[in-house]
Order: C-alpha cells, then sequence, then structure tokens
C-alpha cells in the first residue's frame, strides 16, 4: 500500500472521530483493515478476480469517504469473468494510479469505472480500468508504454510491474493495453486467457527477469 494513501487514510480517521462522525470512522476502518489483510497476506499469489475486485473495492470505498462528491466509481461486472484466475494486486494498483494521476488533477465529477467483459468467441476475459482525469499526451503515452514493454519502473511499483507479473503468469498469452486522451481520460486493459495454465504450484514460484 502506498504510505502516503495510508498516512491520509489515517489523518482522515483522526479527523472524522474528532468531529463525531463515527459512522464514516467505522466505515473508513473496516474498509483500511480489509485492505491491510490482503496486501500483507503471504498466503496466495494468485487469486480470482472477484478477490480482486472486493480488495479495490475497499479501496474505492475509502476513497470516496475522503473525497466525497469529488468522487463516484462504477464496477460494471460480467460474471464469467469474476472466477477467472489474476495474479494478485494486479487492479488495485491500476485504480490507485488513476485516483493520483488521472481523477486526483480534478477538481469535481471525477469518475472511475472498472468493468469486465467476457468474450466467448475469442476465449478471452478483459479488466478494463478507465477514468475521465486529465488524460495523457501523445508523447508521454508512447514513453509509458515503451517503458512499461522494457520494463523500466525507476524503483516504483506501476504499470511495468504489472504488464511483466501479467505476462508471466499468463505465459505471454495474457497483456495489458493502456489508451489515452489528453484532457478526456485514461483506460488501461488487462486481457485474461481464459485457460490458464498454473505456473504457481505448491511453493511460491520466484519471477525471473524477462
Amino acid at each position: 500500500i502506498n504510505p502516503h494513501f495510508l498516512y491520509n487514510t489515517l489523518d482522515s480517521i483522526i479527523w472524522m472521530a474528532e468531529s463525531g462522525k463515527n459512522e464514516e470512522v467505522v466505515q473508513m476502518t473496516s474498509a483500511l483493515a480489509k485492505l491491510l489483510r490482503q496486501s500483507i497476506s503471504n498466503e496466495d499469489e494468485i487469486v480470482t478476480v472477484e478477490r480482486e475486485i472486493e480488495y479495490t473495492r475497499n479501496y474505492l470505498a475509502i476513497q470516496k469517504l475522503r473525497y466525497r462528491d469529488q468522487l463516484e466509481y462504477i464496477i460494471d461486472i460480467d460474471e464469467e469473468v469474476l472466477h477467472r484466475k489474476i495474479v494478485k494486486l494486479v487492479i488495485q494498483p491500476l485504480v490507485e494510479n488513476a485516483v493520483s494521476h488521472g481523477v486526483g488533477m480534478k477538481l469535481r465529477d471525477a469518475v472511475i469505472t472498472i468493468r469486465t467483459i467476457y468474450k466467448p468467441e475469442e476465449n478471452l476475459g478483459i479488466v478494463e480500468i478507465e477514468d475521465n482525469g486529465v488524460g495523457i499526451g501523445e508523447d508521454r503515452l508512447q514513453e509509458l508504454r515503451r517503458e512499461m514493454r522494457e520494463n523500466q519502473e525507476n524503483g516504483k511499483i506501476g504499470l511495468s510491474n504489472i504488464y511483466m507479473r501479467v505476462h508471466i503468469f499468463y505465459e505471454n498469452q495474457g497483456d495489458m493495453e493502456i489508451y489515452s486522451t489528453e484532457g478526456k481520460g485514461t483506460m488501461v486493459r488487462i486481457l485474461l486467457p481464459v485457460a490458464v495454465k498454473e505456473v504457481y504450484k505448491g511453493e511460491k514460484a520466484e519471477c525471473t527477469e524477462l
């Protein structure tokens, strides 16, 4: 979990407690506890899409309490995708990027949409994270795509980390794509093959360099 997010959440809990907003304190503390429980758990490296979305829902519940009317979120689910396997902590970091770099720079009417799509004709599950934030210019977008493919992250857990883990788990059959229009928003799309060969069995596997 991003330390700044944790500090800001704890500060918000303190502020709400001092203001006597007990119900909101309970809601935010409960969501944070669930978030922490999954993020520090070493039991499961691979989870279902449903579990990843539930984890992300707790993150968004906290941000909604913080940003209030400035932030809305939509979760549009095709249940055919929910039981598919995915690497742990893939969706939430992408949503966090959307909050921080997309909608975080808007003053109002920010919307984040998470949707899952099942395409039986292509034997494919899709997860999309879309925001209506400030977007990314074409030059920077091409640079981000190159950094993502070449595994350049400058010490941060972000796009290239997720891109690499998706490719490793799905043995290069899965993929991650990023689209953006400056001034209109950004969308990240994760392509999940329906037939997945498990690459993590028994004890934890070590991720080797691509």
